[in-house]
Formats: C-alpha cells, structure tokens, sequence
C-alpha cells in the first residue's frame, strides 16, 4: 500500500488523464496536428508519421467521433518504466457508448516520456 501511495504522488494519475481528454477532444475535433503533438515520439517513430497521420485519419478520429460519451470510471493501471521500457505513466480503459444503447472499450496508454507526458497507444475493443 505504502507503494502504490509513492507511485500516485508521482505519477499523478490526472496529468496523464488530461492527456487522454485532450486526445479525445482533438479526435472529436478532427485536428491531426495536436494529435500528433500528444503522441509519443517512439510511437511515431515506430510507425512512422505519414502512416500514424493516415491511420489518425481514417481509423482514431472516426471512432472518437462515433463515441456519444466515454463513461466515467473505468479500469485505470499503473505502469512502471519496466514495464512500458520508455517511462512511467498510465493505461486507462473506458467504455465509449455509440448508437442506440451500444458499447465498447477503449483504452489509452499514456506514458512520461523523457520528461513529457503523452499518449503512446490508443485502441477499441
């Protein structure tokens, strides 16, 4: 226990959220520059820029914007520098409703990544 309060006095777990909500935004609002500007330079350098804008295009800001709300709560997971090899932070699933009554989980990977927090995965399902 003593751990885990060290852990959330560190890796304040609403800086790392404030991201995911400002990913979110950003989808909703179509804007791939502040997208990227939200990602982690690993990701885009693993996936390249051209291919993570394109896949912002057709796959991320579709699906966020297809979201009528992200239900509060939801699973929210420590990771450790171990774990992710790039720095500490937070992995947060929510359940995104769409349509009439449907649901589906998302789930954000926010990381500390060489001092700047940003999003290093996102995914449905």
């Amino acid at each position: 226990m003593k751990e885990m309060i060290h852990v959330m006095e560190q890796d304040v777990p609403e800086k790392y959220e404030s991201v995911m909500l400002s990913f979110i935004e950003s989808a909703k609002a179509g804007d791939i520059d502040k997208l990227i500007s939200l990602t982690s330079k690993v990701t885009i350098e693993k996936i390249g820029l051209e291919n993570l804008k394109r896949h912002y295009q057709k796959d991320t800001i579709p699906a966020l914007k297809a979201c009528n709300a992200i239900l509060e709560g939801g699973e929210i997971i420590h990771i450790t520098k171990q774990q992710s090899g790039t720095g500490s932070g937070w992995l947060y699933r929510k359940v995104c409703t769409y349509g009439e009554n449907k649901k589906i989980q998302v789930q954000f990977v926010i990381l500390n990544e060489n001092g700047q927090i940003v999003l290093t995965s996102f995914g449905l399902g």
